[in-house]
């Protein structure tokens, strides 16, 4: 399995509701999670950032982040929050 994927690279966002799809910031356009590209980057976790955990859907600071990725969780620097998901809300009524 090739480790150079969206799901482990820092210019990857999780979707809010759906983390298998996200956006990448160097390609400016949706991407799957195990999409490989030539502008991947290791997530390197600093001290003083927030970071996103999509199975926990919350943000945590640097220190925080290095345990959930120590517990086997993703870590990412932000999560991508689609502009039509209000659509999916209104719609549940």
């Amino acid at each position: 399995m090739d480790k150079k994927i969206c799901n482990r690279c820092v210019n990857w966002r999780p979707h809010v509701q759906y983390p298998f799809i996200g956006l990448c910031i160097k390609l400016g356009k949706l991407t799957v999670d195990d999409d490989t590209c030539s502008f991947f980057e290791e997530v390197n976790i600093k001290s003083n950032e927030f970071y996103w955990i999509p199975e926990m859907k919350t943000r945590v600071f640097g220190d925080e982040a290095k345990i959930f990725l120590k517990n086997g969780y993703r870590v990412f620097l932000g999560a991508y929050v689609d502009p039509d998901v209000r659509e999916e809300i209104y719609g549940s009524f």
